[in-house]
């Protein structure tokens, strides 16, 4: 049991040297999932932080290029600190999770997966193997971007495990992309049906889009490199800015730098693609894989809908105005699609985009808080119980 603050901030020297090197710690799990594809077993892997008996916090979060980040930095501690049993866990295809029985990630077969299957696979593997480790029957699930779409896609799936988790506190949720702007806008916009039905989704960003991805060098975008006094330079900034969102001021420019040596960490074409669809049609569905394989899979031309009506665990959304990736108006939509009173609150962050949360100087004063106190919430039952519409708290 790790309850004191020393040995948290020794732990967290371990993670920021893993981090600045993408190197992973000697603590590190491996979790080989029961339901695999091709014959194979993907695995799974990830970290626990303890620091006292509440109840066990899987942290998740995954952005769509496959980043592991989020709230895996000093939210964990804190949530940590505060006594909870903290597991942080990585999602197939990122640079911590890609060992496989029998393929290799150049085999196409490999990447063969969307965040469908990270949510109904990965996620629920996740789920039981932290309850069976702790013994715990219910458990919190925080989630970041590419996590929260996959939590949203388990409970709707399979929603004997709105039962294990006692509440969820999902950040920037990648569900519905009606309104689109930024780099997101703008790659819609120049793909037409053509292209479009010319993706293979069996390829991945690194191999077979941009080579050399599953090693980016962000030393070019910055002066004095490697150094706590590195500067990001501002054509760097501009295209931050464009993809995920203003950052917010003042930058941070060496956990930026650190990050970045993680951003971006792999995907499948089919997590991409998988978005593309949901953007194109403006709803939450299953994979569409053309006429002919949709009726085969599904028994109509049309992927159904991920129905919403099955999620009962009490949720939190927590979304940025400044987001490119997630508007402000999909989260409001999305939260209105689901049953009365399983939304308990709406957390609209002034100023915030995409990944602030990883790299805001003042996270820990305007998001993080709240954050330990929705957990709290969820802990205690303490939250409106009422079948009502929340609404919008602004910090």
């Amino acid at each position: 049991m790790v309850r004191h603050c020393r040995r948290l901030e020794k732990h967290a020297e371990s993670v920021r040297h893993a981090i600045a090197l993408r190197s992973p710690l000697r603590s590190r799990r491996s979790h080989k999932s029961e339901t695999g594809r091709h014959g194979g077993t993907p695995q799974a892997s990830g970290r626990r932080v303890r620091a006292g008996g509440r109840q066990c916090v899987p942290a998740q979060a995954q952005d769509p290029q496959g980043h592991q980040g989020g709230v895996v930095g000093e939210l964990v501690f804190l949530i940590a600190e505060q006594g909870y049993d903290v597991w942080t866990v990585n999602y197939r295809g990122s640079f911590y999770s890609r060992r496989h029985r029998t393929l290799n990630t150049k085999d196409h077969e490999f990447w063969d997966f969307s965040w469908h299957e990270n949510g109904v696979i990965d996620q629920a593997e996740a789920i039981d193997y932290v309850l069976n480790a702790t013994g715990y029957k219910q458990l919190i699930v925080v989630g970041h971007s590419m996590s929260s779409t996959a939590q949203v896609v388990l409970l709707a799936e399979r929603p004997e495990y709105n039962d294990k988790v006692m509440g969820q506190v999902l950040m920037c949720p990648t569900v519905l992309f009606g309104h689109p702007t930024g780099a997101v806008a703008w790659g819609l916009g120049r793909l037409n049906d053509v292209s479009f039905q010319k993706l293979d989704y069996h390829d991945s960003l690194e191999n077979d889009w941009v080579p050399g991805l599953a090693h980016p060098v962000p030393e070019t975008c910055y002066i004095n490199s490697g150094s706590p006094k590195a500067i990001l330079m501002p054509h760097c900034l501009r295209i931050f800015d464009f993809i995920m969102g203003k950052i917010h001021r003042p930058v941070n420019d060496y956990l930026l730098y650190l990050i970045l040596h993680h951003y971006p960490a792999g995907a499948s074409i089919k997590q991409m693609v998988h978005y593309i669809q949901s953007s194109y049609s403006g709803n939450f569905s299953l994979f569409d894989y053309g006429k002919d394989r949709n009726q085969e899979l599904y028994g109509q031309d049309i992927p159904p809908l991920y129905n919403l009506t099955n999620i009962r665990t009490p949720t939190y959304f927590v979304y940025g105005s400044a987001d490119a990736t997630v508007n402000w108006k999909d989260v409001k939509i999305l939260a209105d699609r689901m049953n009365l009173g399983v939304v308990k609150k709406l957390h609209l962050v002034v100023d915030y985009n995409h990944i602030d949360y990883l790299i805001a100087t003042d996270a820990d004063k305007v998001i993080y808080p709240a954050l330990l106190k929705y957990l709290d919430e969820i802990r205690d039952g303490s939250y409106s119980k009422e079948l009502e519409r929340p609404k919008v708290t602004t910090f």
